[in-house]
């Protein structure tokens, strides 16, 4: 059956939903100079400093500009910098811009637009926070072109932390926008990356559209992650919001999609029969992670949440997640498996076996849960995390909980678990998502870690013990501090528990073998450097 056949039907609905708002612009354009692309999730909020979702970090890098970015072995290079350097101290760093470099609405990028995105970035980001802690000053030199940034004590990862693809990405923005409040999400977006948000043309839900940059000017270097030379060779890129996972990867087939981030895992072998690419773009995988709110009972009680922990069979989960065992694996570390900060420290034994979920029966007796449901936010449109919320809400029973599983999609999620209210007034006591694992893996930059209350991701674990730990990793001065460190702070995590593993794994890409020069960047997509070739 054809996708043509099957749109008629409705399973194509929200890709010719998608299409009818842009159709004129996009008959303007040759088909083999438009991108159309499926993100993990559909885009609902635009401001990359006021939300860490994945999806936003991607448009993120569709329209801003950052310092530094990370090539494909996750170094930091030079891309708005010309040149950088530190004094001898490491106390002051010097940030010189680059030629080139203009908004959207052509007006120059200067050291007072980055200074001011960065305090906007340092004040919700964890390394962010970090290094404004420390800061002694940051200014704008009067050339219009110089940043110094003045420390109080050095900072060995100011350039990860400046090139960080995801998480809170630090975007360089006009500094009249980035005077909006960090916890207060921008209505302007103006960058002066290589492609345009087209705002008239966004319909939340549906479809998003990016126009080339006609202005940019690309670095000389290849391009590598989110470094070097980002040149785009298409000129329309179009975000379509397609939740049916099979109305996706047919619309890939029959040639009406270039690129799907995630099709489901029930079609990847169909996928490579019929000739499309399977690329894994994320080397490190994705930790998966349940989420509880730590401010309302019965998770602001650490018995509640070791209960949950124990319960967790993280084999039966994944196993209901993905047909195929090569796609993921058991994994109890905080920092990712594969990861160099992966470590074995404080990982109770047993975890998800009848003896550990005996010993949760006890901690949630002790805990004094009285029974009341507890609200488990249950993303429908994300096939994978659907099926692990289902079987979780099964072996949350088994111990004792009544659990209330409510439906949303991604994005509301996403929204929705910012409210702190109490579960009976419209907040939640349970999410589950998923992070890159390159964040993940970073003590500093795996933000649902940290524990530092009001500030902290949604769910606010407190805990002033461990995020001490997490804060001091910065200025570890040899790798066996940093390991001490690593072990230290597992071991912490187990016992505070802010979130619970329950697994990893490794979903590709798909896209149609006419698209070239593809780049993998954990986290997130990338439409510069793709070519299309010509039917």
């Amino acid at each position: 059956m054809t996708f043509r056949k099957l749109r008629a039907l409705g399973l194509g609905l929200a890709l010719g939903l998608a299409s009818l708002g842009g159709a004129a612009t996009a008959q303007t354009t040759s088909p083999d100079r438009v991108l159309r692309m499926v993100p993990n999730a559909d885009l609902q909020t635009l401001d990359p400093i006021n939300t860490t979702a994945g999806v936003v970090q991607s448009h993120a890098h569709m329209i801003y500009d950052q310092l530094f970015g990370r090539d494909a072995e996750q170094r930091p290079q030079p891309q708005m910098v010309a040149t950088h350097s530190v004094s001898a101290d490491a106390l002051t760093w010097r940030f010189t811009l680059r030629d080139g470099l203009a908004f959207h609405d052509g007006a120059p990028v200067t050291a007072a637009d980055v200074v001011a995105s960065l305090r906007r970035w340092g004040a919700r980001d964890p390394h962010g926070r970090q290094i404004m802690a420390i800061t002694a000053s940051l200014a704008a030199e009067p050339d219009g072109k110089t940043v110094v940034w003045t420390l109080r004590r050095p900072y060995a990862l100011m350039l990860d932390a400046l090139s960080k693809p995801a998480g809170n990405m630090p975007a360089i923005m006009p500094a009249r926008i980035a005077a909006t409040d960090p916890f207060t999400a921008i209505t302007e977006t103006i960058g002066s990356g290589p492609f345009i948000f087209e705002r008239s043309e966004w319909v939340p839900g549906s479809r998003v559209v990016y126009r080339r940059n006609p202005n940019y000017v690309p670095r000389s270097e290849p391009a590598s992650g989110t470094a070097g030379g980002k040149v785009a060779h298409v000129d329309r890129v179009e975000w379509l919001n397609i939740a049916n996972a099979q109305t996706a990867v047919l619309a890939l087939i029959q040639g009406e999609l270039d690129f799907v981030e995630s099709p489901g895992v029930d079609f990847l072998p169909m996928l490579q029969r019929r000739g499309m690419r399977l690329v894994r773009i994320n080397t490190l995988g994705a930790p998966g992670m349940i989420r509880m709110n730590h401010i309302h009972p019965p998770f602001n009680d650490p018995r509640a949440r070791q209960a949950l922990m124990l319960l967790v069979n993280q084999e039966e989960i994944l196993q209901a997640m993905f047909p195929d065992p090569a796609l993921y694996q058991v994994c109890h570390a905080f920092f990712v498996c594969g990861s160099p900060q992966e470590t074995n420290a404080g990982v109770p034994q047993g975890l998800g076996s009848p003896a550990a979920q005996e010993r949760a029966r006890q901690l949630l007796r002790e805990s004094g849960y009285d029974g009341s449901p507890i609200v488990i936010m249950d993303p429908t449109d994300n096939p994978f995390v659907h099926a692990a919320t289902l079987v979780l809400a099964q072996q949350m029973q088994r111990v004792g909980f009544r659990t209330d599983v409510q439906a949303m999609d991604f994005a509301s999620m996403a929204g929705r678990r910012a409210n702190r209210r109490p579960p009976s007034e419209g907040g939640w006591h349970i999410g589950l998502t998923f992070w890159n694992g390159l964040g993940a893996s970073d003590p500093v930059g795996n933000v649902p870690m940290q524990a530092s209350c009001e500030r902290a991701w949604p769910g606010w674990p407190c805990d002033a013990a461990h995020q001490a730990l997490i804060d001091a990793f910065p200025y570890a001065a040899t790798a066996e501090e940093r390991r001490r460190i690593l072990d230290e702070l597992q071991t912490s995590a187990y016992r505070l528990v802010p979130y619970v593993p329950y697994g990893q794994w490794y979903l590709p890409a798909a896209h149609t073998p006419r698209l070239s020069g593809v780049l993998s960047m954990p986290g997130i997509i990338i439409a510069w450097n793709i070519q299309k070739a010509a039917r």
